[in-house]
């Protein structure tokens, strides 16, 4: 009961923190969480202990918990694990992935083309907050879907324990200036070029589409940080 308990806390604090409802430089008062939460300090503490390790808590000796601002250099370093692992789980979906795993790609790009169409139809062509959120959302689906697809739990393992989807998404939240309709639109043709490749089982077409979509995709956030001077660089 205690370890459901402690990973119901860590779950939601996990949550809040890649959702960007706990923002960075925000302090985690671990008597205040608990107490909304209805649970001990015991859990509380072992659920930040836990966030540390993955670098999504930074414990302060003597100030306590603080949610951190992940550095550019963070950024780069987990794009390159993206980019190896998914763009290996992409090949790996293209031999293994199955019917029903391959129709759920196909409603996920059905969904990204009924945003691109909220896109064109704004003045600017830009998304709102309300509309990017639902694009990371869908977006973020959409490669833990190819991931599972894989159907190979190592490579699922890995990214889950670097936090390396909900990080890199993550930080692009609140940015609505991020999302135009050029990247949109060009995005949604990456994943159909990818989907395609799924259905047609080819993996050596998969990975490199893969690969090309996910470093586009960090230059482009990168370049739009570096200038907004939005992240620190250490």
């Amino acid at each position: 009961m205690q370890v459901t308990l402690s990973e119901k806390i860590y779950r939601e604090l996990r949550r809040r923190v890649l959702a960007g409802e706990l923002k960075p430089g925000t302090q985690i008062i671990n008597r205040a969480f608990a107490q909304e939460m209805g649970v001990s300090l015991a859990p509380v503490r072992e659920a930040i202990y836990r966030l540390a390790t993955e670098r999504l808590v930074e414990l302060v000796p003597g100030a306590g918990a603080f949610v951190p601002q992940p550095s550019l250099q963070d950024l780069e370093e987990l794009y390159v694990l993206r980019d190896a692992i998914e763009s290996c789980a992409a090949a790996e979906a293209a031999r293994n992935r199955t019917s029903g795993q391959l129709q759920a790609l196909e409603r996920t790009l059905i969904t990204f083309e009924k945003i691109l169409s909220v896109i064109r139809g704004e003045p600017s062509q830009l998304a709102s907050d309300v509309i990017l959120n639902r694009w990371l959302d869908c977006e973020e689906h959409f490669h833990r879907l190819i991931v599972e697809a894989s159907r190979n739990r190592f490579l699922a393992r890995v990214i889950d324990d670097h936090t390396a989807l909900g990080r890199v998404f993550g930080v692009q939240r609140h940015r609505a200036a991020i999302l135009n309709l050029p990247i949109a639109q060009e995005t949604c043709h990456d994943h159909t070029n990818i989907v395609m490749a799924l259905r047609d089982r080819d993996a050596d077409t998969a990975r490199r589409l893969m690969s090309e979509h996910i470093r586009k995709g960090c230059q482009r956030v990168l370049d739009y940080l570096r200038e907004s001077n939005d992240l620190g660089h250490g």
